[in-house]
Protein backbone atom coordinates (compact mmCIF):
# COMPACT_ATOMS: atom_id res chain seq x y z
CA UNK A 1 0.00 0.00 0.00
CA UNK A 2 1.28 3.35 -0.68
CA UNK A 3 2.35 5.79 2.22
CA UNK A 4 -0.53 8.40 1.20
CA UNK A 5 -3.39 5.27 0.76
CA UNK A 6 -2.83 4.15 4.27
CA UNK A 7 -2.68 8.07 5.85
CA UNK A 8 -6.04 8.25 3.97
CA UNK A 9 -7.50 5.06 5.60
CA UNK A 10 -6.51 6.24 8.61
CA UNK A 11 -7.95 9.63 8.72
CA UNK A 12 -10.68 7.90 6.84
CA UNK A 13 -10.94 5.66 10.52
CA UNK A 14 -10.50 2.50 8.32
CA UNK A 15 -7.52 0.05 8.76
CA UNK A 16 -4.81 -0.28 6.31
CA UNK A 17 -2.44 -2.77 6.13
CA UNK A 18 -0.25 -1.16 8.62
CA UNK A 19 -0.67 1.53 10.69
CA UNK A 20 0.95 5.04 9.56
CA UNK A 21 3.75 6.60 11.03
CA UNK A 22 4.92 10.53 11.44
CA UNK A 23 6.37 13.14 13.37
CA UNK A 24 7.53 16.37 13.01
CA UNK A 25 10.97 16.71 12.10
CA UNK A 26 12.03 20.52 11.48
CA UNK A 27 14.82 21.69 13.21
CA UNK A 28 18.69 21.60 12.15
CA UNK A 29 19.76 19.75 15.47
CA UNK A 30 17.17 16.70 14.62
CA UNK A 31 18.39 16.35 11.47
CA UNK A 32 22.17 15.99 12.20
CA UNK A 33 21.54 13.42 15.04
CA UNK A 34 18.67 11.40 12.48
CA UNK A 35 21.58 11.53 9.75
CA UNK A 36 24.53 11.58 11.18
CA UNK A 37 26.45 14.13 9.98
CA UNK A 38 27.15 18.06 10.43
CA UNK A 39 24.60 20.15 7.78
CA UNK A 40 24.80 23.50 6.54
CA UNK A 41 21.31 24.22 6.28
CA UNK A 42 18.07 22.64 6.21
CA UNK A 43 17.29 22.43 2.82
CA UNK A 44 14.68 19.99 0.83
CA UNK A 45 16.48 17.87 -0.02
CA UNK A 46 17.42 17.11 3.67
CA UNK A 47 13.96 17.00 4.53
CA UNK A 48 13.27 14.89 2.62
CA UNK A 49 16.30 12.18 3.25
CA UNK A 50 15.91 12.79 7.40
CA UNK A 51 12.50 11.50 6.80
CA UNK A 52 13.05 8.90 4.46
CA UNK A 53 15.76 7.51 7.51
CA UNK A 54 12.92 7.79 9.80
CA UNK A 55 10.23 6.11 8.06
CA UNK A 56 7.68 7.90 8.30
CA UNK A 57 4.32 7.95 6.07
CA UNK A 58 3.34 11.15 6.56
CA UNK A 59 5.40 14.85 6.62
CA UNK A 60 4.99 18.22 6.84
CA UNK A 61 6.39 20.97 5.26
CA UNK A 62 5.79 24.96 6.20
CA UNK A 63 5.52 27.36 3.74
CA UNK A 64 8.26 29.92 2.48
CA UNK A 65 8.71 33.68 3.15
CA UNK A 66 8.42 35.00 -0.09
CA UNK A 67 11.00 35.18 -3.12
CA UNK A 68 11.92 38.85 -2.44
CA UNK A 69 12.16 38.42 1.32
CA UNK A 70 15.74 39.10 2.82
CA UNK A 71 16.80 38.31 6.43
CA UNK A 72 16.77 40.83 8.82
CA UNK A 73 19.03 41.15 12.08
CA UNK A 74 18.39 43.26 15.30
CA UNK A 75 21.76 41.76 16.20
CA UNK A 76 24.14 38.67 15.38
CA UNK A 77 21.93 36.22 17.63
CA UNK A 78 18.15 38.31 17.00
CA UNK A 79 16.08 37.44 13.95
CA UNK A 80 13.19 39.62 12.54
CA UNK A 81 10.89 37.72 10.28
CA UNK A 82 8.12 38.61 7.71
CA UNK A 83 5.37 39.68 9.76
CA UNK A 84 8.21 41.56 12.21
CA UNK A 85 8.59 39.30 15.35
CA UNK A 86 11.81 39.41 17.33
CA UNK A 87 13.56 35.78 17.74
CA UNK A 88 16.85 34.52 19.63
CA UNK A 89 18.52 32.26 17.50
CA UNK A 90 20.33 29.79 19.26
CA UNK A 91 22.57 26.68 18.00
CA UNK A 92 20.44 24.15 18.76
CA UNK A 93 16.96 26.11 17.67
CA UNK A 94 17.62 27.49 14.29
CA UNK A 95 14.45 26.79 12.47
CA UNK A 96 11.87 27.31 15.55
CA UNK A 97 14.53 30.29 17.67
CA UNK A 98 13.50 31.69 20.83
CA UNK A 99 9.89 33.98 20.56
CA UNK A 100 11.19 37.38 22.35
CA UNK A 101 8.52 40.01 21.34
CA UNK A 102 5.84 40.57 18.16
CA UNK A 103 5.21 44.53 16.92
CA UNK A 104 1.57 45.03 17.71
CA UNK A 105 1.82 46.51 22.03
CA UNK A 106 -0.99 48.68 21.72
CA UNK A 107 -3.91 49.74 19.48
CA UNK A 108 -1.96 52.14 17.48
CA UNK A 109 0.32 49.58 16.47
CA UNK A 110 -2.20 46.63 15.55
CA UNK A 111 -4.26 49.49 13.51
CA UNK A 112 -1.19 50.54 11.48
CA UNK A 113 -0.03 46.93 10.75
CA UNK A 114 0.33 45.42 7.48
CA UNK A 115 0.18 42.00 7.33
CA UNK A 116 2.69 39.33 4.83
CA UNK A 117 1.13 38.92 1.53
CA UNK A 118 -0.19 35.40 1.51
CA UNK A 119 -0.09 35.80 -2.59
CA UNK A 120 3.58 36.99 -2.56
CA UNK A 121 5.47 34.60 -5.03
CA UNK A 122 7.66 32.07 -3.61
CA UNK A 123 5.44 30.99 -1.35
CA UNK A 124 5.82 27.18 -1.75
CA UNK A 125 9.96 26.67 -2.94
CA UNK A 126 10.32 24.38 -0.33
CA UNK A 127 6.83 22.23 -1.03
CA UNK A 128 7.22 22.29 -4.77
CA UNK A 129 10.75 20.61 -4.06
CA UNK A 130 9.74 18.33 -1.90
CA UNK A 131 6.81 17.07 -4.07
CA UNK A 132 9.57 16.79 -6.75
CA UNK A 133 11.63 14.54 -4.49
CA UNK A 134 9.10 12.33 -2.43
CA UNK A 135 6.62 11.48 -5.61
CA UNK A 136 4.98 8.87 -4.18
CA UNK A 137 6.81 7.96 -1.62
CA UNK A 138 5.62 9.49 1.47
CA UNK A 139 2.57 11.80 1.90
CA UNK A 140 2.65 15.59 2.35
CA UNK A 141 0.77 17.68 4.40
CA UNK A 142 1.31 22.10 4.34
CA UNK A 143 1.53 23.28 8.07
CA UNK A 144 0.12 26.41 8.96
CA UNK A 145 -0.05 28.28 12.55
CA UNK A 146 -3.47 28.55 13.70
CA UNK A 147 -4.70 31.97 14.33
CA UNK A 148 -4.43 31.95 18.38
CA UNK A 149 -0.44 31.04 16.97
CA UNK A 150 -0.47 33.86 14.70
CA UNK A 151 -1.57 36.69 16.63
CA UNK A 152 0.03 35.45 20.27
CA UNK A 153 3.11 36.09 17.97
CA UNK A 154 2.12 39.32 16.68
CA UNK A 155 0.95 40.96 19.84
CA UNK A 156 2.97 38.45 23.00
CA UNK A 157 1.01 36.64 25.19
CA UNK A 158 0.46 39.13 27.96
CA UNK A 159 -1.44 41.87 25.54
CA UNK A 160 -3.35 39.13 23.34
CA UNK A 161 -5.18 37.86 26.27
CA UNK A 162 -5.72 41.55 27.96
CA UNK A 163 -6.71 42.31 24.56
CA UNK A 164 -9.45 39.61 24.70
CA UNK A 165 -10.55 40.17 27.77
CA UNK A 166 -10.76 44.08 27.22
CA UNK A 167 -10.34 45.56 23.81
CA UNK A 168 -12.10 43.31 21.68
CA UNK A 169 -12.30 45.50 18.72
CA UNK A 170 -8.19 45.36 18.60
CA UNK A 171 -8.46 41.71 19.27
CA UNK A 172 -10.76 40.72 16.83
CA UNK A 173 -8.87 42.83 14.22
CA UNK A 174 -5.73 40.62 14.63
CA UNK A 175 -7.41 37.51 14.55
CA UNK A 176 -9.45 38.40 11.87
CA UNK A 177 -5.93 39.54 9.65
CA UNK A 178 -4.06 35.97 11.12
CA UNK A 179 -7.36 34.10 9.79
CA UNK A 180 -7.18 36.03 6.28
CA UNK A 181 -3.66 34.97 5.82
CA UNK A 182 -4.12 31.55 6.75
CA UNK A 183 -7.10 30.94 4.39
CA UNK A 184 -5.61 32.36 1.66
CA UNK A 185 -2.01 30.40 2.18
CA UNK A 186 -4.32 27.04 2.70
CA UNK A 187 -6.50 28.33 -0.51
CA UNK A 188 -3.62 28.42 -2.63
CA UNK A 189 -1.40 25.01 -1.70
CA UNK A 190 -4.62 23.25 -1.92
CA UNK A 191 -5.92 24.62 -5.21
CA UNK A 192 -2.40 24.63 -7.19
CA UNK A 193 -0.28 22.27 -5.74
CA UNK A 194 -3.10 19.47 -4.88
CA UNK A 195 -2.22 19.67 -0.95
CA UNK A 196 -5.60 17.86 0.54
CA UNK A 197 -3.97 17.39 4.09
CA UNK A 198 -3.41 20.77 6.48
CA UNK A 199 -1.94 20.84 9.48
CA UNK A 200 -2.98 23.35 11.61
CA UNK A 201 -0.24 23.89 14.62
CA UNK A 202 -2.50 25.45 16.99
CA UNK A 203 -1.38 25.63 20.86
CA UNK A 204 -4.55 26.17 22.89
CA UNK A 205 -2.86 25.52 26.12
CA UNK A 206 -0.59 23.79 28.24
CA UNK A 207 0.46 20.68 31.24
CA UNK A 208 -2.21 23.15 33.13
CA UNK A 209 -5.21 23.00 30.62
CA UNK A 210 -6.68 25.14 28.30
CA UNK A 211 -5.32 29.31 28.05
CA UNK A 212 -8.99 29.87 28.88
CA UNK A 213 -12.52 28.70 29.35
CA UNK A 214 -14.65 26.50 27.17
CA UNK A 215 -16.96 29.51 26.82
CA UNK A 216 -14.20 32.13 26.29
CA UNK A 217 -12.77 29.70 23.86
CA UNK A 218 -15.67 28.76 22.10
CA UNK A 219 -17.09 32.33 22.01
CA UNK A 220 -13.48 34.00 20.98
CA UNK A 221 -11.25 31.32 19.32
CA UNK A 222 -13.34 28.47 17.97
CA UNK A 223 -15.16 30.95 15.40
CA UNK A 224 -11.69 31.51 13.62
CA UNK A 225 -10.78 27.45 14.04
CA UNK A 226 -14.47 27.08 12.24
CA UNK A 227 -13.08 29.39 9.31
CA UNK A 228 -10.29 27.62 8.56
CA UNK A 229 -11.76 24.05 9.07
CA UNK A 230 -14.28 25.02 6.22
CA UNK A 231 -11.36 26.63 3.59
CA UNK A 232 -9.92 22.81 4.22
CA UNK A 233 -13.14 20.97 3.72
CA UNK A 234 -14.04 23.48 0.10
CA UNK A 235 -11.36 21.71 -1.21
CA UNK A 236 -12.37 18.02 0.19
CA UNK A 237 -9.50 18.22 2.10
CA UNK A 238 -8.15 16.95 5.98
CA UNK A 239 -7.87 19.33 8.80
CA UNK A 240 -5.02 17.48 11.02
CA UNK A 241 -5.10 19.61 14.72
CA UNK A 242 -1.36 19.99 16.30
CA UNK A 243 -2.20 21.14 19.64
CA UNK A 244 -0.10 20.62 22.39
CA UNK A 245 -0.98 20.67 26.08
CA UNK A 246 -4.11 19.29 27.97
CA UNK A 247 -7.12 20.39 26.35
CA UNK A 248 -9.66 17.55 27.55
CA UNK A 249 -11.83 20.69 28.10
CA UNK A 250 -12.15 21.73 24.90
CA UNK A 251 -11.45 18.57 22.15
CA UNK A 252 -14.87 17.92 22.15
CA UNK A 253 -15.80 21.45 20.43
CA UNK A 254 -12.88 20.77 18.33
CA UNK A 255 -14.25 17.66 17.11
CA UNK A 256 -17.69 18.84 16.68
CA UNK A 257 -16.05 21.70 14.68
CA UNK A 258 -14.71 19.36 11.92
CA UNK A 259 -11.53 18.23 12.78
CA UNK A 260 -9.75 15.18 11.11
CA UNK A 261 -7.24 14.53 13.30
CA UNK A 262 -5.81 15.31 16.59
CA UNK A 263 -1.52 15.13 17.14
CA UNK A 264 -0.27 14.47 19.54
CA UNK A 265 -2.11 13.49 22.31
CA UNK A 266 0.61 14.79 24.89
CA UNK A 267 1.27 12.00 27.28
CA UNK A 268 3.11 14.46 29.35
CA UNK A 269 0.26 16.10 29.85
CA UNK A 270 -2.14 14.48 31.46
CA UNK A 271 -3.69 13.52 27.85
CA UNK A 272 -4.84 10.18 28.21
CA UNK A 273 -4.90 8.14 24.99
CA UNK A 274 -7.28 5.50 26.05
CA UNK A 275 -10.10 7.88 27.12
CA UNK A 276 -9.64 9.75 24.55
CA UNK A 277 -10.10 7.10 21.70
CA UNK A 278 -13.07 5.93 23.84
CA UNK A 279 -14.72 9.49 23.35
CA UNK A 280 -13.68 10.37 19.70
CA UNK A 281 -12.12 7.16 17.95
CA UNK A 282 -15.47 7.29 16.13
CA UNK A 283 -15.51 10.44 14.73
CA UNK A 284 -11.17 11.76 14.43
CA UNK A 285 -7.97 10.05 13.76
CA UNK A 286 -5.58 10.33 16.48
CA UNK A 287 -1.73 11.18 16.15
CA UNK A 288 0.81 10.60 18.36
CA UNK A 289 1.67 9.77 22.49
CA UNK A 290 4.59 8.18 22.59
CA UNK A 291 6.59 10.05 25.12
CA UNK A 292 9.20 12.64 23.79
CA UNK A 293 10.20 14.42 27.25
CA UNK A 294 11.99 11.35 28.98
CA UNK A 295 11.50 7.57 27.16
CA UNK A 296 12.63 8.34 23.56
CA UNK A 297 15.65 10.87 24.77
CA UNK A 298 16.45 8.53 28.17
CA UNK A 299 14.25 5.26 27.64
CA UNK A 300 16.00 1.71 26.72
CA UNK A 301 15.25 0.27 23.93
CA UNK A 302 12.67 -2.07 26.11
CA UNK A 303 10.77 1.07 27.41
CA UNK A 304 10.43 2.57 23.67
CA UNK A 305 9.35 -1.20 22.88
CA UNK A 306 6.42 -0.80 25.32
CA UNK A 307 5.53 2.32 24.70
CA UNK A 308 4.82 1.50 21.45
CA UNK A 309 2.85 -1.19 21.83
CA UNK A 310 0.81 0.70 24.47
CA UNK A 311 -0.40 3.25 21.97
CA UNK A 312 -0.86 0.24 19.23
CA UNK A 313 -2.90 -2.00 21.24
CA UNK A 314 -5.15 0.89 22.45
CA UNK A 315 -5.64 2.92 19.94
CA UNK A 316 -5.30 0.90 16.29
CA UNK A 317 -8.06 -1.33 16.29
CA UNK A 318 -10.93 -0.45 13.73
CA UNK A 319 -8.31 2.52 12.53
CA UNK A 320 -8.28 5.62 12.89
CA UNK A 321 -4.79 5.88 14.07
CA UNK A 322 -1.14 7.10 13.54
CA UNK A 323 1.97 6.63 15.21
CA UNK A 324 3.69 9.15 16.43
CA UNK A 325 5.46 10.68 19.38
CA UNK A 326 3.41 13.05 21.89
CA UNK A 327 5.64 16.33 20.14
CA UNK A 328 8.22 15.64 17.91
CA UNK A 329 11.53 14.32 16.95
CA UNK A 330 13.39 17.20 19.09
CA UNK A 331 17.39 17.54 19.23
CA UNK A 332 17.19 16.50 22.66
CA UNK A 333 16.06 12.42 21.26
CA UNK A 334 19.25 10.70 19.84
CA UNK A 335 18.96 9.67 15.87
CA UNK A 336 19.22 5.92 16.66
CA UNK A 337 16.39 6.37 19.25
CA UNK A 338 14.07 8.29 16.93
CA UNK A 339 14.36 5.31 14.27
CA UNK A 340 14.66 2.70 16.62
CA UNK A 341 10.89 4.22 17.78
CA UNK A 342 9.67 3.64 14.15
CA UNK A 343 11.92 0.23 13.47
CA UNK A 344 10.33 -1.17 16.63
CA UNK A 345 6.67 -0.24 15.17
CA UNK A 346 7.07 -1.35 12.24
CA UNK A 347 7.54 -4.85 13.36
CA UNK A 348 4.41 -4.39 15.53
CA UNK A 349 1.93 -2.02 13.53
CA UNK A 350 0.91 -5.22 11.09
CA UNK A 351 -3.52 -5.02 10.78
CA UNK A 352 -5.52 -6.30 12.23
CA UNK A 353 -5.36 -5.49 16.24
CA UNK A 354 -7.97 -6.95 18.67
CA UNK A 355 -10.00 -4.87 20.68
CA UNK A 356 -9.13 -4.58 24.08
CA UNK A 357 -9.33 -1.02 25.53
CA UNK A 358 -11.35 -2.12 28.09
CA UNK A 359 -8.69 -4.34 29.09
CA UNK A 360 -5.48 -2.03 29.54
Amino acid sequence: MKPEDRVLDALNLEEPDRVPFFDFLYEHGSFENILGRKIEKVTPDIIVEGHKALGVDLMAVNYDPPDNWEEKYVNRNIKVDEWGVKYREVEEMKILPWYLEGPIKNEEEANLYIPPDPDAPGRFRTLNKVLELVEDRMAVSLSVSGPLTVAWMLMGPNYLFKAMASQLKVYYKVMEMATDFIVKIIHRAMKEKNINLIFLAEDLGDVHGPFCSPKTFCEKILPFIKRVIREVKSHNGYLLLHCDGNINPILGYLVDAGIDAYHPVERKAGMNLKEVKERYGDKICLIGNVDASTTLPFGSSEEIAKQVDECLRIAAPGGGYILASDHSIHPGIPGEKAKLLFKIAKKKSTYPFRRILNNI
